[in-house]
């Protein structure tokens, strides 16, 4: 199995990218987040790939980051899902949003994106909430009967997502009620954030 790819861009067209690596170019499709995340032509690029295999056809599916991997590779498991749906929803909304959504069971998310019927949506929703808490291993259901304890996972998720300590802490402070569990403080947290 390829874990990933490290080599030269050689192009880059909507979802479609091939990579140089020591002389053999690795044609890889992508989310158009991974996309904007590329280097220009000729620079070097690291890929993570997913490698899909049938018995005509062996593709390979890259992501920005190991987060968009995961969650990709439980979007396949999903009935009716194959890898270019899957690659299709990462490019109609972020993996960490995805993540939250499924969590937080919100399936207007995946409205609007071909391909994407409301069967599809109750389906990802409905199989998904559950493998969805371990993606990235994040604490989503780490949750303690107190305030502190949410506010605590809640800064630490928010910070395996990329966001400053201080900021983090700022968002959650302002965002936390006493009836909320990390679910609906993480909702709000992201929606403040613009994810």
């Amino acid at each position: 199995m390829i874990s990933f790819i490290n080599g030269i861009l050689a192009s880059k067209n909507n979802n479609l990218i091939e990579v140089d690596c020591n002389g053999i170019g690795y044609e890889i499709t992508i989310s158009s987040f991974c996309f904007n995340e590329l280097p220009t032509v000729g620079e070097n690029v690291r890929i993570y790939v997913y490698m899909h295999v049938r018995e005509d056809e062996v593709s390979l599916f890259g992501f920005h980051n190991l987060q968009e991997k995961e969650v990709f590779k439980k979007l396949i498991t999903v009935n009716g899902v194959g890898p270019k749906m899957a690659i299709n929803i990462l490019s109609g909304v972020r993996a960490s949003d995805l993540t939250v959504a499924i969590v937080t069971q919100q399936p207007n998310v995946l409205s609007g994106i071909k391909g994407v019927g409301s069967k599809i949506r109750e389906r990802i929703m409905l199989e998904l909430k559950e493998k969805m808490s371990t993606v990235g291993e994040l604490p989503l259901f780490a949750v303690t009967n107190s305030n502190t304890g949410i506010m605590e996972s809640a800064v630490e998720v928010l910070i395996d997502w990329g966001v400053n300590r201080t900021v983090a802490q700022q968002i959650v402070q302002e965002n936390i009620t006493n009836s909320d569990t990390l679910e609906t403080l993480l909702a709000k947290a992201f929606k403040q954030l613009g994810r």
